[in-house]
């Protein structure tokens, strides 16, 4: 049981929405599925819009908290922070499994005001990622590359992930983690 009745719904959304979709998703399914009455929902959330932006928001923004700690680190090399962002990605999408599909899907469906403000926070940790490269060309620890084309594929083959993890699988997360770490940090670094 979740720590507090609104976490229980944004669990229950998250399950709803992976499942049946975001458009296919009624309020009064996460209702049912929470065990409250339609109306009492909305004691807890405004609209089943803003449950999605809270939950994209929130994790959008957990990925952003964590990409500027790892970037203020100065005790450790580019190739390490690149080695540590790639690990803390891969393990938050593995770890939430149904809120990256529900992210990577649905989010799309926010209106305009609402997807501009995900778009805007998800270009930030681009941008974080484009920053963690070209420091480490800066340095001489990679070689000169198209630093945000560099980051776009890390992430897409970092998001593809959802698609195809399970839990309890033959590879762990971290396992799965040096692979790309070793693949993605073998692509650029110099020789």
């Amino acid at each position: 049981m979740a720590t507090n009745k609104y976490e229980e719904i944004t669990k229950a959304a998250v399950m709803l929405f992976e499942k049946k979709g975001y458009h296919a998703t009624s309020v009064q399914d996460i209702a049912d599925e929470v065990g409250l009455q339609k109306g009492s929902l909305y004691h807890y959330i405004s609209s089943k819009e803003d449950l999605l932006m809270q939950l994209a928001h929130r994790s959008i923004q957990d990925f952003n908290t964590q990409l500027e700690e790892i970037l203020l680190n100065s005790a450790m090399s580019n190739r390490e922070r690149m080695h540590r962002a790639i690990e803390h990605h891969l393990q938050y999408v593995t770890k939430n499994v149904q809120l990256t599909t529900v992210l990577l899907r649905e989010a799309f469906s926010l209106g305009a005001d609402q997807h501009q403000v995900i778009q805007d926070l998800t270009d930030k940790y681009l941008n974080l990622w484009t920053q963690v490269i070209e420091q480490g060309i800066a340095a001489g620890e990679f070689r000169p590359v198209n630093a945000r084309i560099t980051a776009l594929s890390i992430l897409g083959s970092i998001n593809w992930v959802y698609r195809w993890y399970r839990e309890g699988g033959k590879l762990s997360t971290k396992e799965i983690s040096e692979i790309y770490a070793h693949l993605f940090l073998e692509g650029i670094q110099e020789k």
